[in-house]
């Protein structure tokens, strides 16, 4: 490993470029994996995760001179690039800064396939997708002192979620909104798509 750093550290200062090395998580979660004499050389440590929703989340976990903390939000957009000599087209993915309500319009319910949601009701698909939106926007760490949900979820409680599909027009506030958003609730837990707990809400 001290070989390995040294080696860093010669492209670094050869070509005047930021060196990124990619590490894997261990078993936790909470650190990389190898010796600490990695973490003990970088300037700066960001941790990358992808939930089941497909947002991808940017942490800075350790910043020499910088603060920490911070995230970065993103989410991957499918595009075309053309056709190949079969006519068949040629698929692949751009990066986008989340904007949970600009990424809620341009995304059809449904058009992401995840396990199943092409099963779910078009009320409970809006619903998560909507969770998705509402999470991105005001989601927080989980408390640490619960071990009923995941570490690292990123949660809002359950009238966050409510008052945020009252207002995009999911839920009928002259209906029986409270009966609607149990519905939609029970339809995303039963299918193993979000966890509840005290008034909390996850993606599963």
């Amino acid at each position: 490993m001290a070989a390995y750093i040294r080696a860093a550290d010669v492209i670094r200062e050869t070509f005047k470029c930021t060196v990124a090395i990619i590490h894997h998580c261990g078993v936790a979660g909470d650190r990389p994996r190898g010796h600490t004499s990695l973490t003990g050389a970088v300037d700066a440590q960001l941790a990358v995760r992808r939930d089941n929703a497909g947002i991808i989340t940017v942490k800075v976990e350790w910043l020499k001179d910088g603060e920490e903390g911070a995230e970065i939000v993103s989410w991957l957009k499918p595009i075309e690039l053309g056709a190949d000599s079969y006519g068949d087209p040629i698929k692949s993915c751009v990066v986008v800064a989340d904007d949970p309500v600009a990424r809620l319009m341009a995304t059809p319910a449904g058009q992401i396939v995840r396990p199943g949601v092409a099963k779910l009701k078009p009320k409970a698909t809006l619903g998560l997708d909507h969770l998705r939106a509402c999470i991105a926007e005001a989601g927080r760490e989980a408390p640490v002192s619960t071990t009923h949900i995941p570490a690292g979820a990123r949660v809002v409680t359950l009238d966050e979620w409510g008052e945020w599909l009252g207002k995009a027009g999911v839920i009928n506030v002259e209906g029986n909104p409270r009966e609607q958003f149990k519905r939609i609730r029970e339809e995303l837990q039963n299918a193993k798509l979000i966890g509840v707990w005290e008034g909390l809400v996850w993606l599963a």
